[in-house]
Formats: structure tokens, C-alpha cells, sequence
């Protein structure tokens, strides 16, 4: 990974009044985890709300939205996303460790 590479940033917001299950949360770790597979991500949940943020690459905002789409928590309308494109300019040395 490199400075001035384009990658997209999902923030993730449980919608009101839905709930979510056991296996709603390992399908979408499990399907995460193949996107995770196929190229560079990073992901994780806050801490003070339901919702999480997960950054990573794609081809275009057509892809990035592909993906976002495909997450079993959207698809089965129990988040909602906002898809952000972003440049990164600075990455620590010492990311991969």
C-alpha cells in the first residue's frame, strides 16, 4: 500500500427499530472476511454506538458499492451505509505491523 492510492470508506449505522441477530453479525464477519481475502481492508465496530466503519479498495464507486451492498447487514436492510471516496496521503511505516 502506498500514499495517493484511492480506496473507499463505509460508515455502517444500525437502523432504528431493527434488530439483529447472532447469525446476522457471523454472516457479516464471515463475508467481510472473504472481501478481506480479495484485497486490502481494514475494518472494525465503535465502541459508543451500533455501527462500525471499514475501510478498502476497489476499482470504482460501482464496485464499493458492490460490496457494501453484498454485506448481509445492508442487504437484509438492518444498517444503512454511507460510501466515501478517499485518498490516502500518509501511511505509518510501520502499518503492517
Amino acid at each position: 500500500m502506498e500514499a495517493g492510492k484511492i480506496l473507499f470508506v463505509r460508515t455502517d449505522c444500525k437502523i432504528d427499530g431493527t434488530v439483529t441477530s447472532k447469525k446476522d453479525f457471523n454472516d457479516h464477519i464471515d463475508y467481510l472476511a472473504k472481501i478481506a481475502d480479495e484485497r486490502f481492508f481494514m475494518g472494525g465496530g465503535f465502541l459508543e454506538k451500533p455501527g462500525g466503519m471499514i475501510v478498502y479498495e476497489a476499482i470504482n464507486i460501482e464496485e464499493a458499492k458492490k460490496v457494501a451492498d453484498g454485506d448481509p447487514l445492508i442487504s437484509r436492510g438492518l444498517y444503512r451505509y454511507e460510501l466515501t471516496k478517499w485518498e490516502m496521503v500518509l501511511l505509518s511505516k510501520n502499518f503492517d505491523k
